[in-house]
C-alpha cells in the first residue's frame, strides 16, 4: 500500500519540478507563472477567500450529486428489473445523457436565475445519467438463478428487490456514484464561472480579471485536491459496503 502511494506522487513530483524548472528559465513572465513558492503563499495570505470558495463548491455537488442518487438509484432498479420500463425509457436516456449539462447553463439561467439553483440543476442532471445506466446495468448482471431461488423460495418482490437486486448491484451503483462525483465537480467549476457568485469557479475567473495567476494555481490545486478526496471516500465506501466481493475479482489478486 505505502508503495503504491509512493508511486502515485511520482507524476506530481515530476509535474513539480518541471514547474519550478520552467519559473526559472523564465519561460512565461512571473505575471502568468508564479512560482510553486508564491502558490503555495496564497494558502497562507488568503486562507478564508480560498476555503469559502471551496466550501460553497463542495455544498453545490453534494446537495446535486445527493439529488441524483436519490432520483437514479430507485429509478435505475426499477428500470433494470422490469423490461416493459425499459423499453420505455430507453431512447429517452440515450437522448437525454447525451446533452452535455454545460450546454444548458443559458436555460438554467433563463429559468431558475442567477445562484445556487442553476449550478444544482446542473450538477444533478451531470450525476443522474452515469448512475442511472450503472444501476441499470448492475441489475441486469445479477445471475437469474439467484432470483430464480428466491422464487422458489417464495420470496415476494419488495423481498427480491431488498435482499437480492439492490445488494448485488451495489458495486455498479458504487461505480456510477465515482463517476457522478466526477462530473458533478466538472459541472459546479464551469457553472460558477457563468451563472454564480461565489465557489472555487467563481474565484478562479474573478483572479484571471485581476492578474492574480497565483490565485489561479492555487484555486486548480485545490480543485484537483477535493476531487482526489472525494474519489477516495466513495472508494472508501465502497470497499465497506461490499466487502462480500473481495476475492472474487481480479482486481483483488
Amino acid at each position: 500500500m505505502q508503495l503504491r502511494r509512493a508511486l502515485g506522487l511520482m507524476p506530481l513530483a515530476l509535474l513539480l519540478i518541471a514547474w519550478e524548472v520552467a519559473v526559472q528559465l523564465k519561460v512565461y513572465p512571473p505575471v502568468l507563472l508564479p512560482s510553486p513558492e508564491k502558490v503555495a503563499l496564497v494558502f497562507v495570505n488568503d486562507t478564508a477567500t480560498v476555503l469559502d470558495h471551496a466550501l460553497s463548491s463542495v455544498g453545490r455537488v453534494l446537495v446535486g450529486i445527493g439529488l441524483s442518487f436519490l432520483v437514479a438509484v430507485p429509478l435505475g432498479l426499477m428500470i433494470g428489473r422490469y423490461r416493459l420500463l425499459d423499453m420505455l425509457t430507453d431512447w429517452s436516456i440515450q437522448i437525454f445523457r447525451s446533452v452535455p449539462p454545460i450546454s444548458l447553463i443559458p436555460l438554467a439561467i433563463l429559468f431558475l436565475g442567477i445562484g445556487d439553483k442553476p449550478a444544482i440543476a446542473l450538477i444533478f442532471l451531470s450525476g443522474l445519467w452515469p448512475l442511472l445506466i450503472n444501476t441499470i446495468f448492475g441489475v441486469r448482471g445479477i445471475e437469474r438463478t439467484l432470483i430464480k431461488v428466491a422464487r422458489a423460495a417464495r420470496a415476494g418482490e419488495f423481498l427480491v428487490m431488498k435482499d437480492i437486486i439492490l445488494p448485488a448491484s451495489l458495486p455498479a451503483i458504487f461505480t456510477g456514484l465515482r463517476l457522478a462525483v466526477g462530473a458533478g465537480w466538472l459541472t459546479v467549476v464551469t457553472a460558477e464561472m457563468i451563472a454564480v457568485k461565489s465557489g472555487l469557479g467563481y474565484m478562479i475567473l474573478n483572479a484571471q480579471l485581476t492578474f492574480r495567476s497565483d490565485l489561479i494555481f492555487a484555486g486548480i490545486i485545490v480543485i484537483g485536491a477535493i476531487g482526489l478526496l472525494a474519489d477516495q471516500l466513495v472508494r472508501l465506501a465502497r470497499s465497506r459496503a461490499c466487502r462480500w466481493q473481495e476475492g472474487l475479482t481480479a482486481t483483488n489478486e
